[in-house]
């Protein structure tokens, strides 16, 4: 009975789960950091006590615990069954895209295993900030007024119909007023460098020299605001710096961005409606409005999420939220992927989901109708991300819906196309292309390797317009993925022909007396004795919709 008690909790967890609070298997290197390649390392002194505990333990009784790390446990971290433990790591896989990759390189050759990145997480991954950034400006010094008015022109047209969340009028007064006063930092100026930033990104393929200075200004201005409690000016600089970092960025300083304004909404009393006036702070108090409240947090809720998701890592949970969804704005597109923020944390791997509510959620996102092209590729995201997840439960998807998720697949495509036309570089530009090949790979008919030539041609003119290191990256996976997918047929082919070559002389005599086919069978003597130069047959129709995300075979 000693022994089975001391084995309700983990007698070891490397350093990495224990600082990101992922379940650990003990194991050198464990599970967790095997699939997101993470460093795992154990410290030695545990290591030392772990192998002596081992060789001890059933021959002594069990001793008490040492001192725990600075943390206090939750309670089901001893009792969580191995199963839910499992089920929890699934979930994280298949929820991450680059892990993904890393699972279907396994599949095609477990001799070159890929290592994990996130490909085409954006186009840039933080090459547009390789100038050495000065200090922090105002922004009256960076850019001129003239200028200025363009940016946020561009920002508005191109950026603010998908993430609505400030205003054009105020914003057009806020210019005029800070120009016409004297150089010194205002608030404001984080908020018009984040706009001004994001307009160059949208109206020019390469940086110039103002762009790394707006963005380290805003940068540097918003540190120097945690000294003060956070207003609405100040949460809407920040999440205009984490859409900044998420088009054109680095993954950390993009999804720690992320928490810090989640954890803003919710210090500033934004998070709920219909409270006393006196929860909200003074300063927050005045600039409320409710619509404005419900966009911010909608918008930073959604790229916390997915930002998690693609990490691996655990997003911001906040507790006691009553505030609704947007409303609806003519011109506007924010609700479309805004509606979608259900289906996304419904997904949040430490939520148990069985199969049929996983599948009705990807049914309803078929169904949705999106108008924008960045709105549509989000849609396509999330209908990827719900594939891999029932792909993980090893659950078979009826052939009507595969056809769906291919027509849905062919709409991100051009929506990626589009986006390119318009120089708007959104981040699922190339990031929804390369997991679309993916999952046109894992889908595997002939219906979906008839489409990987569309989304290959699409990374190709995405690399061709934004030629840098991530997107050649994403490109030079993408093919190779698809390399070690044909080497398998290749394979398998020479299988079968040495199969057809050895019985191809067969004696005529046996041949004809092979008895004959069993009426369930009878149809195979309607097939052609040579179907190679047969176009129209129907192949798959022919094949079982059960080959479609045969997880045990990866």
């Amino acid at each position: 009975m000693a022994s089975m008690q001391g084995r309700k909790r983990s007698r070891l967890a490397c350093q990495t789960c224990r600082d990101l609070k992922r379940k650990c298997d003990g194991a050198e290197p464990c599970g967790t950091c095997v699939r997101f390649e993470y460093p795992c390392r154990y410290s030695a002194g545990s290591r030392m006590r772990n192998k002596t505990d081992h060789t001890t333990r059933t021959h002594t009784p069990p001793r008490s615990a040492g001192p725990l790390p600075p943390m206090h446990p939750s309670p089901t971290d001893n009792t969580t069954p191995a199963s839910s433990v499992q089920h929890q790591a699934r979930s994280l896989e298949a929820n991450s895209g680059p892990a993904f990759v890393r699972r279907l390189g396994l599949k095609s050759d477990s001799k070159g295993n890929l290592r994990v990145q996130t490909f085409a997480w954006n186009a840039f991954l933080g090459s547009r900030q390789t100038v050495q950034s000065p200090m922090a400006r105002p922004v009256t010094e960076l850019l001129s007024q003239q200028r200025m008015s363009y940016l946020a022109g561009v920002y508005f047209q191109k950026l603010h119909p998908t993430y609505s969340f400030l205003d054009a009028d105020e914003l057009e007064q806020y210019v005029r007023l800070r120009w016409a006063k004297s150089s010194a930092p205002e608030p404001i100026d984080a908020v018009l460098c984040g706009v001004a930033a994001l307009g160059c990104l949208f109206s020019q393929v390469h940086a110039d020299a103002t762009e790394p200075g707006l963005v380290e200004s805003a940068k540097r201005m918003l540190e120097e605001s945690f000294s003060q409690p956070p207003s609405v000016s100040s949460i809407s600089a920040w999440l205009l710096r984490v859409i900044y970092l998420r088009l054109a960025g680095t993954h950390y300083p993009a999804w720690m961005a992320s928490c810090t304004v989640l954890h803003m909404l919710e210090a500033a009393g934004l998070t709920v409606e219909n409270i006393d006036p006196v929860v909200l702070r003074p300063d927050t108090e005045a600039a409320s409005n409710v619509e404005t409240n419900r966009r911010l947090l909608a918008v930073s809720q959604h790229l916390n999420t997915w930002m998690s998701y693609d990490m691996g890592l655990t997003r911001v949970p906040l507790s006691g939220v009553t505030c609704a969804l947007p409303a609806k704005r003519p011109g506007e597109c924010t609700t479309e992927l805004m509606e979608l923020l259900p289906f996304t944390i419904q997904l949040d791997p430490e939520r148990t989901q069985p199969a049929s509510e996983l599948e009705s959620a990807l049914q309803i996102v078929l169904d949705r109708v999106h108008t924008r092209p960045s709105t549509i590729l989000g849609q396509c995201n999330l209908a990827l991300c719900l594939c891999r997840r029932l792909r993980s439960m090893e659950f078979s998807l009826p052939d009507t819906t595969i056809q769906r998720i291919l027509i849905l697949t062919a709409k991100g495509i051009q929506s990626a196309r589009d986006i390119l036309i318009d120089r708007a570089p959104w981040h699922h530009m190339a990031y929804v292309p390369f997991q679309i090949v993916c999952v046109l790979l894992a889908i595997d008919t002939v219906s979906s390797i008839s489409q990987l030539g569309d989304a290959m041609q699409c990374l190709k003119d995405v690399t061709a317009v934004y030629n840098t290191h991530a997107t050649r990256e994403a490109m030079r996976t993408a093919r190779s993925l698809i390399m070690l997918h044909q080497r398998g047929k290749e394979m398998l082919a020479a299988t079968l022909n040495d199969i057809v070559k050895v019985y191809d002389n067969a004696d005529e005599d046996a041949a004809n007396a092979a008895p004959a086919l069993a009426d369930d069978f009878a149809w195979l003597n309607g097939l052609p004795d040579d179907m190679s130069n047969i176009h129209e047959f129907n192949l798959e129709q022919f094949l079982s919709p059960e080959f479609f995300w045969n997880a045990s075979s990866s």
